[in-house]
């Protein structure tokens, strides 16, 4: 062989190994679909009854508006839709629940059990709230 075309595969063979070692052969998947793996329900006061139910005890605040906020957190962090709905059962007149997770009591001395769904269908949680009287 000629010296010039070993000298080009020599170049080659270097710039190759130069590129690899610098870029990797990493595989990059860019359409990556993350499910949610759980949803996770964050209040301090929750309790858990016989049957493993998360529930909690609210009472009227100071104006007598009996009002919760469902705090929760989707696990991954990276989840490509951690949207997700609340599901109650809305045949209950006293009691009404937003998108944003605010359950609403008329009155007290009742309860409503809300299911937090993802909204791609992988995960749900659910927890039970009580509304006191006074």
């Amino acid at each position: 062989m000629k010296k010039s075309v070993v000298i080009l595969i020599a170049l080659i063979f270097i710039a190759s190994v130069v590129l690899v070692s610098f870029y990797g052969l990493q595989f990059k998947v860019f359409d990556e679909i993350v499910y949610v793996e759980s949803i996770e329900i964050l209040e301090e006061n929750m309790k858990i009854n016989d049957q493993g139910q998360q529930y909690v005890v609210i009472r009227p605040d100071e104006n007598g508006v009996i009002q919760y906020q469902i705090k929760y957190r989707v696990h991954p962090d990276n989840a490509t839709e951690d949207a997700v709905t609340f599901v109650y059962d809305n045949q209950n007149p006293n009691v009404s629940v937003d998108e944003n997770g605010v359950v609403t009591f008329l009155e007290g001395g009742s309860a409503i059990t809300v299911q937090i769904k993802a909204n791609d269908g992988s995960a749900s949680a659910s927890i039970t709230i009580f509304a006191r009287k006074k």
